[in-house]
């Protein structure tokens, strides 16, 4: 090698070096993810929480409002309240709650998802005759629904926005039709985003209530 003949480098690779300010950014949108990712994971648990906490007063209601209907019957010849005014009709019998806002009639909402829920009233409940039939050679008044199972009567149904003393005819859950039209009549307030599991309360006229999800009604 000449004195004049310059030294031959190795020659470098390209590399990525981040300065102060670009490793301060990363360093900030990874803690921006993390955080995200912990307030979107508490939110659907605050969600999960207060969809079951909603499906409980729903429960608590509607018991509440067949004790009341029950006590309407034992003044009304063991019937049920007509539907034009069922709400009215059994908001003297239920009793204020100290533990709840609103006095008695607050068994009358329940809250969802949105909007408040109020009950929908069969059309086939009314007039249903809770009293056992009449000794034989007694006469009684024809009973239109006496020979439904109320097992299978859906008796209160929640709706969102429904309008106090709401009534429709719903029908009995006797054939797989019927369960089908059931199912169209549900709104499901309770978990409203979730398409399988989203949920609704129902009332039957023996007292029972039924939990019951989306994909309870899809084939």
């Amino acid at each position: 090698m000449s004195d004049t003949e310059a030294p031959i480098r190795p020659e470098r690779k390209a590399t990525l070096r981040l300065g102060q300010r670009e490793l301060s950014r990363l360093s900030l949108a990874v803690v921006l993810v993390v955080v995200l990712g912990l307030l979107y994971g508490g939110y659907r648990i605050f969600l999960g929480f207060k969809s079951n906490r909603d499906v409980v007063l729903a429960q608590d209601n509607l018991h509440t409002l067949y004790n009341a209907m029950r006590f309407y019957s034992n003044d009304y010849d063991g019937k049920l309240p007509p539907a034009e005014n069922w709400s009215d009709a059994v908001s003297g019998y239920l009793s204020g709650s100290t533990s709840r806002p609103g006095g008695r009639d607050a068994y009358l909402t329940g809250p969802g998802d949105g909007e408040d829920i109020h009950y929908v009233y069969n059309d086939l409940a009314a007039g249903y005759n809770f009293e056992p039939p009449a000794p034989f050679g007694k006469e009684t008044k024809p009973d239109k629904s006496s020979n439904i199972d109320p097992a299978r009567l859906p008796l209160l149904i929640e709706r969102p926005g429904a309008a106090l003393n709401a009534h429709e005819p719903i029908p009995p859950q006797t054939s797989m039709q019927n369960e089908a039209e059931l199912g169209k009549l549900l709104s499901f307030p309770h978990g409203s985003d979730n398409p399988d599991n989203a949920r609704t309360v129902i009332l039957y006229a023996d007292g029972h209530i039924d939990i019951v999800t989306r994909k309870d009604f899809k084939d």
